[in-house]
């Protein structure tokens, strides 16, 4: 969702910046130094508000990969595989490979993050207390950053999606009804209505305070809104998806001699099946498949002289799911290899192939209804 300038790694885990948090981090910094900070750290020179603003701003936001990268290990943990961490406009979030499976993992994921930012309170705080009479400046910045990831545990622990705390309501509503498309309604429900509050609330402070920094409020409100709506439509496809057998995704393959030449497909299959892809058999062992779009790559000159056993992809290198897996396995099997393709096996026979454009096909006759 949120594309960016990659920044690091850690833990096998890229971090991305995305263009939009530069136009926070000013924001954020601007407040600190000419309202907040004042505050906390009385009787200094303007100036030094500054720089002091820009290190708490920076402390604030390492503290939200941290929070993100709590999520993040709680997923390995699970053997969910991690994509990246992005931080952006309305702070940060870990791309991960694949949904949850179960009610526990979502619950143990969506506490791991709020985990993270307790203890990162509690660690300024204490550098808070212990640094107050020899370094007082320094105390005051630390104190800030504890009281701002206290402000980042109790908004995120709201229970509405897409928030930490909407996860965990998920997590519960679908550990006692069983339903996920259920538990993901509820959760998206109670995320719009958290959405809307944020949005009034914003509006209403913006007009009766003459406070246009409060329309942030409902900025993020709409940002909330957007993301409950479209979470409880991928749950609708997901859980399609889990409820549909690949063998309803996939396309059974055409099993072809690899002494064929492209010109000699192309007569004597496409042009008469319009299949995409063929299983190419050679000394009567299927050893790779051929993909008809990418042999319209090659200059027709060549289709002639060209056996498609030379331009075939391995059988060996396209992942496999069993011909009685769901339409989500395959999914997660995609995701999770990243590869275009997946082929379905029964008996340890190959029988048909599946592509991210089979599933979409599949995906679209989901459409998005109350459970």
């Amino acid at each position: 969702m949120f594309g960016g300038i990659k920044v690091g790694t850690l833990a096998g885990i890229p971090f991305f910046v995305n263009p939009s948090w530069f136009f926070v981090f000013a924001f954020v910094v601007y407040s600190l130094a000419t309202s907040q900070l004042p505050l906390w750290v009385p009787n200094q020179a303007a100036w030094v508000y500054w720089p002091l603003g820009a290190f708490v701003a920076l402390l604030f936001f390492g503290s939200l990969i941290a929070h993100e990268l709590g999520h993040s290990l709680a997923s390995l943990r699970y053997g969910i595989p991690v994509r990246a961490i992005t931080l952006h406009l309305f702070g940060g979030v870990a791309q991960l490979g694949r949904e949850v499976s179960r009610p526990s993992e979502e619950f143990w994921i969506a506490v791991a993050g709020p985990a993270v930012s307790v203890a990162l309170s509690a660690l300024f705080w204490g550098g808070n207390v212990l640094l107050g009479g020899a370094l007082p400046t320094l105390a005051g910045a630390f104190g800030m950053v504890a009281m701002l990831n206290i402000g980042v545990v109790l908004f995120n622990l709201v229970p509405g999606f897409p928030l930490d705390g909407g996860r965990v309501l998920r997590s519960v509503v679908w550990g006692l009804t069983g339903n996920y498309r259920r538990a993901t309604w509820i959760a998206a429900t109670a995320g719009r209505l958290v959405g809307l509050v944020l949005i009034g609330l914003g509006i209403y402070l913006a007009i009766s305070q003459n406070d246009l920094g409060s329309l942030w409020l409902a900025l993020v409100g709409w940002f909330l809104v957007s993301l409950a709506k479209q979470s409880y439509q991928q749950a609708v496809v997901l859980d399609t998806l889990r409820k549909t057998p690949v063998s309803e995704a996939q396309v059974r393959l055409i099993t072809v001699s690899g002494a064929l030449t492209i010109d000699e497909l192309f007569a004597g299959f496409i042009s008469t099946t319009g299949r995409r892809f063929y299983l190419i058999e050679d000394a009567d062992q299927p050893v790779g498949v051929v993909d008809a779009y990418e042999l319209t790559r090659l200059p027709r000159h060549q289709w002639p002289i060209t056996p498609i056993l030379s331009l075939m992809k391995p059988i060996a290198d396209i992942p496999q799911v069993s011909l009685s897996a769901s339409a989500m396995s395959a999914l997660d099997t995609l995701e999770e290899a990243r590869t275009p393709l997946v082929r379905t096996v029964e008996d340890g026979k190959t029988i048909g192939i599946v592509s991210r454009t089979d599933l979409v096909q599949l995906m679209r006759h989901a459409h998005p209804s109350r459970a």
